[in-house]
């Protein structure tokens, strides 16, 4: 998408209507629940396997990487990067992953591919820490961006908020062509998980309002309506499983990425995927997904997603 289109259409992607997101062409029939089917809206695929073949295959279930990055892109990856922490505590998104990205983003052709996240600690720390500098310098093209300088976001409106009437956006999203999103699956003491769709509050500036000042679920929610990942793809090979989101806590080794197009649909099979604080969620009891789904953000009910599993070795 241009960039001269792509503010007009962060702002105005989900108003009034779901938007039915999957790789191109999906029609057919969900799981089937009482005897009935339903309608497919989405698809999720999972891959167990190492980072960078599960990714590759991941991408060829979703129409290849050229159905989201074209030649001459300019492409935003948001991994969570904002702790100063090495990757095997699990609260970052794992440098193998983010450097598959970006290789595969460059062979589609993209110019220019921004790596960043808002840091919650010292930025050089957290740079470093989670081995997020060593994958990004000395590639041509590639730039890597601790957004933690008020001047680099900007101030919009979200006319429909229910609780989030502005925020302060980054201004290297709204310049982009292309979002992707690689969170880490991890909990949250807030808000029970943090995922992709949480995982948004790191391209704004005042995070603490949300926590602070508003209802936390439903600011997520309208954030949602505004930020809304091209493709978002969760980091499962370690898990952080309680103790989030800085750690350190549990870990659970998964050894798998989730991804699809549809952020809520990812988000909610994400959080049914594994056990969290010792017991079973359904994704219905996270409060921030059910009101992204209220809002149109995107499909909660796994039974209309088509969800592929498969693994590589």
């Amino acid at each position: 998408m241009a960039n001269a289109t792509r503010r007009d259409f962060l702002a105005t992607l989900i108003r009034g209507s779901l938007i039915l997101a999957g790789a191109p062409g999906i029609v057919g029939k969900g799981r089937a629940q009482g005897g009935k089917t339903k309608e497919v809206t989405s698809r999720i695929i999972e891959v167990q396997g190492p980072p960078e073949k599960a990714l590759a295959k991941l991408l060829e279930g979703l129409g290849g990487i050229t159905q989201f990055v074209h030649s001459g892109a300019t492409v935003l990856l948001k991994p969570n990067m904002s702790f100063a922490n090495a990757p095997e505590m699990a609260t970052t998104t794992s440098p193998r992953l983010v450097k598959a990205m970006i290789r595969m983003c460059l062979e589609a052709g993209a110019k220019r591919i921004i790596v960043t996240d808002h840091p919650m600690r010292p930025s050089r720390l957290c740079m470093e820490k989670t081995g997020m500098r060593a994958v990004c310098d000395g590639t041509k093209g590639v730039y890597l961006l601790a957004a933690d300088d008020e001047r680099m976001y900007q101030r919009v409106l979200l006319d429909k908020g229910k609780e989030l009437r502005e925020v302060k956006v980054l201004k290297a999203l709204l310049d982009a062509d292309v979002y992707i999103n690689i969170p880490k699956m991890k909990a949250h003491s807030a808000t029970t998980v943090s995922l992709g769709t949480k995982g948004n509050m790191g391209l704004i500036w005042d995070r603490g309002s949300f926590h602070v000042r508003m209802d936390l679920n439903q600011a997520i929610a309208d954030l949602n309506t505004y930020i809304r990942a091209d493709l978002t793809i969760l980091d499962g090979t370690r898990v952080l499983i309680a103790g989030g989101p800085q750690g350190p806590g549990p870990v659970e080794e998964l050894d798998c990425l989730i991804g699809g197009t549809d952020p809520v649909a990812v988000d909610a099979f994400g959080a049914e995927r594994v056990q969290w604080y010792g017991r079973s969620f359904t994704c219905r009891e996270i409060p921030h997904l059910v009101a992204c789904n209220q809002r149109g953000v995107g499909e909660i009910d796994l039974d209309r997603v088509d969800i592929k599993r498969q693994r590589v070795s």
